[in-house]
């Protein structure tokens, strides 16, 4: 009699377990999963200079890149879509970093945040097992300690167990020996279903990360198309850049003439010139708020300093920005003499100082 009870017992015990285990896998490879994801998007911030700063640090560093590459495509989707050309620099950076870091590194970080797990959930299984003891708690007791006890670490609903909370189990240290019985085989398949998943899984959980860690503000100048800095998207007050460009990269040219225009909008804002809106207003640059919509949010202060940057920029793409626009750089709108000699290696290098 007592041996059939005893069988009944450990089929119970098995039942329990199996059960438990079937509810904690998922958990347990998304928590880890995403545990690795951190560990690794903070090792990209560590070793990567374009991610260690902040946004504007990022931005540095792709008109770096996009300079080096020279590639207009690039440089337009920067200048119209910039939020979308950070997201796809981000994620190409990662991808890059799986490429060059090797899988003995990622494997490092995965077994890391497999131990962290581990380690909670042995921690959780003997401290629910001596206060249920203590208290003469039943299963769903102990089942409630389990869940409590793994808090935070693991996103694990308790109502998903009600259907093993009523076993009849008569010893609660059964469930902890069969649990820690059962705990290095299960963390051995979680590991496996994560290597296998890992980086296809990870790059846009790892990019999402960083483009958050590195998010602000993506309204852009109405004149010259400069973003925003403030670091936060939603911010209160103005929208400013301690850099502008020549409005040019915006297609803006002079009035009734195919001619672009390739002052700098923060000269603009100095002179006595004004703007014409496409209801026919004229409008002063120095009141350039009184346009209403998005020109009243941007502070724009006058400023005579330029960088060299968007002068080579306009010079190396002339015929892509007139073939876009349909202007001319010509006229009004001609090229400076002092902006041709610019060259690439002293707009890296003036970039480099910031």
């Amino acid at each position: 009699m007592s041996f059939k009870i005893s069988c009944q017992g450990a089929t119970s015990i098995k039942t329990f377990v199996d059960f438990l285990w079937k509810k904690l896998t998922p958990a347990v490879s998304s928590t880890i999963r995403k545990n690795t994801a951190l560990k690794i998007a903070g090792d990209i911030r560590t070793t990567c200079r374009a991610f260690n700063e902040n946004r504007a640090n990022l931005e540095k560093h792709i008109l770096i890149s996009l300079a080096e590459e020279e590639n207009f495509d690039n440089y337009w989707q920067y200048l119209h879509n910039p939020k979308s050309y950070f997201k796809n620099y981000i994620e190409n950076h990662v991808k890059r970093y799986f490429s060059d870091t090797g899988s003995e590194k990622i494997k490092t970080f995965l077994q890391m945040s497999l131990d962290d797990i581990k380690n909670a959930i042995l921690s959780a299984m003997h401290a629910s097992t001596a206060i249920a003891k203590d208290k003469s708690s039943t299963v769903s007791g102990w089942l409630d300690l389990f869940c409590d006890h793994l808090g935070s670490t693991l996103i694990f609903p308790r109502k998903d167990l009600i259907s093993i909370e009523h076993q009849e189990i008569k010893d609660i240290e059964f469930i902890k020996e069969a649990m820690s019985k059962a705990l290095e085989p299960e963390m051995k398949k979680v590991e496996q279903n994560c290597l296998s998943r890992l980086v296809e899984e990870m790059i846009p959980e790892i990019q999402k990360m960083l483009s958050e860690h590195l998010c602000g503000c993506w309204k852009q100048c109405p004149f010259c198309k400069a973003i925003c800095t403030n670091t936060i998207p939603t911010h209160e007050g103005d929208h400013s850049a301690p850099f502008h460009r020549p409005k040019a990269l915006n297609g803006w040219g002079w009035y009734q003439t195919d001619y672009f225009t390739i002052n700098y909008c923060t000269s603009s804002v100095a002179s006595d010139r004004f703007f014409i809106l496409n209801d026919d207003r004229r409008i002063p640059y120095k009141t350039y708020r009184q346009a209403g919509g998005e020109y009243a949010t941007w502070s724009i202060t006058p400023d005579t300093s330029m960088q060299p940057y968007w002068k080579w920029f306009v010079c190396h793409f002339r015929s892509k920005l007139e073939e876009k626009y349909h202007r001319k750089f010509i006229n009004t709108g001609e090229i400076p003499d002092a902006w041709k000699k610019i060259t690439k290696q002293e707009v890296l290098d003036d970039l480099k100082k910031y």
